[in-house]
């Protein structure tokens, strides 16, 4: 049987578990909203939001320009390279679209100097044979 005292005494040798648990909490809720302000500023979305009317792709913002979808034989008209599937857009999107930009036959990269070379233009999938063309904002 435990007296009043030995209650007290039980009690605070558990308070520092209790705030070391808290504190734990306390880190992964900030780190988790930054990681959330991370990644707002870099994908222009909210994670599990669908692409808005800018893309991040290559480090850098491409916007779009279009108001029709294109089609994948007015894209290679159009194009003087073939485009290929690069990823998914945005990453952490409840249904990710594949993104698209030129791929330059022949230039494969071996090293990060210099920097890999960026497409001016990237496409969306946003349906069957539809795809949204975005363009890149800024200069080289």
């Amino acid at each position: 049987m435990m007296t009043g005292m030995s209650t007290i005494v039980a009690m605070r040798g558990a308070r520092p578990w209790i705030r070391v648990g808290q504190l734990a909490v306390a880190l992964v809720v900030v780190a988790a909203g930054i990681f959330v302000l991370w990644y707002r500023g870099t994908y222009n979305v909210w994670p599990g939001q669908q692409a808005s009317t800018r893309v991040h792709w290559c480090g850098r913002d491409y916007e779009s320009f279009s108001d029709a979808p294109l089609t994948r034989q007015q894209i290679s008209s159009q194009e003087h390279y073939l485009i290929r599937a690069v990823g998914q857009y945005p990453p952490l999107a409840w249904s990710p679209r594949e993104l698209f930009a030129v791929s330059v036959t022949g230039a494969t990269q071996t090293s990060v100097s210099p920097p890999p070379v960026c497409a001016t233009v990237v496409y969306l999938r946003t349906g069957p044979d539809q795809y949204e063309a975005y363009s890149l904002e800024g200069g080289p």
